[in-house]
């Protein structure tokens, strides 16, 4: 049997605000959101379509960003071609520079930043490829 991810969702403090400045910012796709005077949804892809985040609010639960104790717990990596650049340009709409990662393998060029929400976004140039195709 095999399984392929359909999404991985995460609470967060504004989804909706969120899921437009990846989509701006970050050249995702949203592919739906929804809200109400409680709560809010939206799911969003990378421009590849395969997986989807989902970023919901929910009554009475904290957003993930307030209750990690550390930023890379939970991070949305994102490929790079110039993580220097991508970082000024990130931090110029909002972003904010944690480090340089220290967990990495000889070649691979990591930048932590977080987007205006908490949540860890990490720029990504690797030397070899982790996955197939």
């Amino acid at each position: 049997m095999k399984f392929d991810i359909e999404h991985i969702g995460v609470i967060v403090s504004d989804p909706l605000e969120m899921a437009h400045w990846y989509e701006k910012i970050l050249g995702f796709n949203i592919k739906f959101e929804a809200s109400d005077d409680e709560k809010a949804v939206a799911f969003i892809t990378d421009s590849s379509d395969r997986v989807m985040l989902e970023l919901a609010q929910i009554p009475d639960v904290t957003a993930l960003s307030a209750k990690t104790d550390h930023h890379l717990q939970l991070h949305v990596a994102v490929k790079s071609d110039d993580p220097e650049k991508d970082t000024a340009y990130l931090v110029s709409n909002g972003a904010k520079l944690i480090e340089k990662c220290p967990l990495r393998r000889p070649g691979d060029y990591l930048i932590v930043l977080e987007d205006p929400w908490g949540n860890c976004v990490q720029l990504v140039k690797r030397n070899i490829k982790l996955n197939k195709g």
